[in-house]
């Protein structure tokens, strides 16, 4: 039988580890956003008010979640 030898990597990158995208909804006075794994599973959602602030808090919200690999922004089309 041949020798199988094992990984020194552990299988499970922990959640702080992970890589996240971010979906924002913008509108003219807040701004809805969710954050996804890349495999598309859902994992909070919020809506930010349309101010310097506001984005501030967005983008930590979002990195909160892991490594904030892309962020896709629908737009108004105002």
């Amino acid at each position: 039988m041949p020798n199988i030898t094992q990984p020194t990597a552990p299988c499970h990158i922990p959640a702080a580890a992970e890589e996240v995208l971010l979906g924002a909804d913008t509108h003219k006075d807040v701004h809805a956003a969710a954050v996804v794994t890349v495999l598309g599973a859902a994992l909070d959602g919020r809506s930010f008010p349309a101010t310097t602030e506001g984005y501030r808090q967005l983008v930590a919200w979002a990195r909160s979640f892991g490594g904030l690999r892309r962020a896709g922004v629908e737009c108004t089309g105002s």
